[in-house]
């Protein structure tokens, strides 16, 4: 398949990928977190993951958001109190909707498989942020979430904004070819290898260029720890274990795999398989 071809493919997938739900997850993020704040014990919300950073695809992305505690009851309790208080109201709000609390945050399931993450959280005084530790009953280290948007937006803007779109092809394409769910890629872990991927970039910035290179950049990167600029872990990808650990060794195959099929990459139908798209 010609490059522009494949390129073309790509930007119409994109295209695709902004029409699905946005309106709709954005109306329904604004809608718990509204009723959560009217209940008195929020006194701040914020969007996180995919959705502030702009890498957010419907299907495929946690959608977070942090509610920022008052100073209640609640912030002296320890994280799993506030977790079932969040639950729960949602809960008694949404009685057609499955609500679960995790370690660290209440999952809301929709009918249309779309899955939204409220994360509680405490805001320091010196402008950071703790959630729940998943490995304590306590609040985590200060973490500072805004440090690590601000990487990903300098870097893409200094390539003309292709770097956000190149971010959600692969992260689209990781799921597809990963199928078993132990094995996927996280998607911060993604849009830390594209920061120190193309933050020395200068070759052309198409969606096959740019993709190859990515995940030509990650068979190796994926071998060695990531550190967590936000404070909150020490590593982006710690659940792969330490360096050269055979689970960082099948993720890099699995990049060095991706690459291959998007490099023989021939027809319209093989470039849907890559995707997931029209199965």
């Amino acid at each position: 398949m010609p490059d522009d071809r494949f390129n073309e493919y790509c930007e119409a997938l994109l295209a695709q990928y902004t029409r699905r739900n946005t309106q709709t997850v954005t109306r329904r993020l604004e809608s718990l977190c509204g009723f959560l704040k009217q209940k008195g014990n929020v006194v701040q919300t914020m969007f996180g993951g995919s959705v502030r950073k702009g890498t957010y695809v419907t299907g495929l992305s946690d959608v977070d958001a942090l509610l920022m505690l008052n100073k209640s009851s609640l912030v002296n309790q320890p994280p799993a109190r506030a977790i079932e208080y969040v639950r729960d109201t949602i809960q008694d709000r949404l009685r057609q909707n499955t609500v679960s609390a995790g370690n660290l945050a209440v999952t809301v399931s929709y009918s249309d498989g779309t899955e939204i993450q409220i994360l509680p959280a405490i805001r320091t005084n010196s402008g950071g942020v703790r959630i729940a530790d998943p490995g304590s009953t306590q609040w985590s280290n200060v973490a500072r979430p805004d440090d690590f948007a601000t990487k990903l937006a300098k870097v893409n803007t200094a390539r003309d904004g292709r770097v956000v779109p190149v971010i959600k092809l692969a992260k689209a394409l990781a799921d597809c070819f990963i199928t078993r769910p132990k094995r996927k890629i996280s998607g911060y872990h993604m849009e830390s290898l594209a920061i120190d991927a193309f933050k020395d970039y200068q070759d052309p910035l198409d969606p096959k260029n740019m993709l190859i290179h990515l995940l030509g950049h990650a068979i190796d990167a994926a071998k060695s720890p990531i550190t967590d600029s936000t404070g909150q872990s020490r590593y982006v990808d710690e659940y792969l274990g330490p360096a050269n650990s055979k689970l960082r060794e099948r993720a890099s195959t699995y990049f060095g795999q991706m690459r291959g099929k998007v490099n023989r990459c021939r027809t319209r139908t093989e470039f849907n398989g890559l995707f997931c798209e029209g199965n």
